[in-house]
């Protein structure tokens, strides 16, 4: 992939990132893959930066349009930053066919409660609900290497706070987790800064975008189904990786290439097992 493609994909990621609060490691993987780049010292370190680099380029734009609660911000920021890693951490001992069935039946129901109806100017449930729940839902992404937004901003949305209060909590929440998740590849990564910086650049200005389209130029009812569409997308992805780590172990009979590289470590483990 040319250096220009390149930039333009992970910057036109970073907008739709912007837009939704989350972090851009969601594409980050499968376009860096695509571009050639080692998982875990190239492609690892450099997503789970844009991640954090993005969720915080989007919180500036929704902050500075004031849907930003802080409070609520600092406090799902905590909970994220502490089961996300520890869900990563337990992904090793998680059965993923019994993980993988919880989260696809998760995904049915945050996407039809997002096509749904339901009012969202009020709030109809107390925030407590929503900080419980960020526990299991950020370990559980945690061990599906995706973000807690994606199921977490929704559940938000359906207990009465609008989408871009909940988009604008969440890229706060996300910010830290993002950048807390680097400490294990600090001691090798094979990274070349120069390379990477235009990519920053890229994915900052994207962001920033995104969230400020999302504060001023997206309604909320486009915003919940751009969602319940995300979602969706990003549950194929999954469902395709997932089926293509066992066809690889099927074919090499228990054997790992670097097919996989855009795998994550459940599906990784696949071929090794």
């Amino acid at each position: 992939m040319g250096d220009a493609i390149l930039y333009i994909a992970m910057f036109s990621a970073s907008v739709l990132s912007g837009v939704l609060g989350v972090g851009v490691a969601f594409a980050a993987v499968p376009i860096l893959g695509i571009a050639g780049m080692d998982l875990v010292n190239g492609i690892q370190p450099i997503a789970l930066f844009l991640n954090g680099v993005t969720a915080l380029f989007s919180a500036i734009s929704f902050s500075r349009e004031g849907f930003v609660d802080w409070r609520r911000s600092y406090q799902l920021a905590i909970v994220a930053s502490i089961f996300s890693p520890l869900g990563a951490m337990a992904a090793e001992w998680v059965p993923e066919a019994d993980l993988w069935g919880v989260y696809f039946f998760a995904v049915l129901v945050v996407a039809y409660l997002l096509l749904s109806n339901r009012a969202t100017t009020k709030q109809g449930l107390p925030f407590e609900v929503v900080l419980l729940t960020s526990a299991p839902v950020s370990a559980v992404s945690g061990m599906l290497g995706v973000g807690p937004g994606f199921l977490l901003v929704p559940i938000m949305i359906f207990v009465g706070f609008s989408p871009r209060s909940a988009a604008a909590m969440n890229a706060v929440a996300v910010t830290p987790s993002s950048f807390l998740s680097l400490i294990p590849h600090l001691g090798h990564p094979s990274v070349d800064v120069g390379a990477v910086l235009p990519l920053v650049l890229a994915c900052a200005g994207g962001a920033f975008l995104g969230g400020y389209l999302s504060s001023t130029r997206i309604s909320e009812i486009a915003l919940r189904r751009l969602f319940a569409v995300v979602i969706l997308a990003l549950s194929v992805y999954k469902s395709v990786s997932l089926e293509g780590a066992h066809l690889l172990q099927a074919h090499n009979y228990g054997g790992c290439t670097e097919e996989v590289g855009w795998a994550t470590p459940q599906e990784r483990r696949l071929c090794q097992d």
